[in-house]
């Protein structure tokens, strides 16, 4: 049998607070036992799981002025216009 963790415990192994575990609960984004209405468990697999599931990769874009090296850019810098100082109200 799994061993199962209470709320306190999966929110310490998750380095959340209790609250926002519930607030995951709520959302569907963690799975949970049901044990009791007011009894609610956690398996520590799904605690992996939702940590995998969280796991997030950052794209690297070559930066032409940083002589070959690579910079991380997020959002819509990665494919936006250059515009010359002096141009720039003239759009």
């Amino acid at each position: 049998m799994t061993a199962l963790l209470t709320e306190a415990e999966a929110a310490e192994r998750l380095r959340l607070a209790p609250r926002t575990l519930r607030e995951l609960r709520s959302k569907g984004k963690i799975t949970y036992v049901k044990l009791t209405a007011r009894n609610i468990a956690y398996r520590p697999e799904d605690c992996d799981e939702y940590v995998a599931l969280c796991i997030q990769r950052q794209q690297l874009v070559a930066d032409p002025l940083a002589g070959g090296r690579r910079r991380v850019v997020r959002g819509p810098a990665a494919g936006g216009e250059i515009v010359p100082f002096s141009q720039r109200n003239k759009r």
